[in-house]
């Protein structure tokens, strides 16, 4: 059985809550791998120090055309669909999204790349 080098990446791990992308990859031979933050402009950096460099305030984190993850938290129900952004919008901004189930457009709210929270009903009538 061949050992696999050290710093070979087996596999991505995607974070829905966050949306950071973490790199498994191989440590000593016969050793745990570890567990890498990629970070911003081809940077990666170790979880045991997550410095990660955050964009700007005024960069966008989400740009037209972006496949999202919209979500929406009540009493009721938590739910998760997937949209596509109809706009630039930096973290914490209102934009425009289109739901892929049913063609809705929504107003959401940027909280991550490729990530959005629903606006209330009521904020959506002004």
């Amino acid at each position: 059985m061949a050992v696999q080098p050290p710093g070979e990446i087996f596999r991505e791990i995607d974070d829905p809550s966050t949306g950071d992308r973490w790199f498994l990859v191989a440590g000593a031979p016969g050793g745990p791998g570890r567990l890498i933050l990629a970070g911003h402009e081809g940077s990666a950096q170790s979880g045991a120090g997550k410095t990660e460099v955050q964009p700007r305030r005024d960069q966008p984190i989400i740009h037209a055309g972006d496949p999202l993850i919209v979500e929406e938290h009540t009493a009721v129900v938590d739910s998760r669909l997937e949209a596509v952004a109809f706009g630039p919008a930096v973290k914490g901004a209102a934009f425009q999204a289109r739901l892929k189930i049913g063609g809705k457009m929504v107003r959401a709210w940027a909280t991550a790349p490729g990530r959005a929270v629903l606006a209330a009903a009521s904020e959506g009538a002004r």
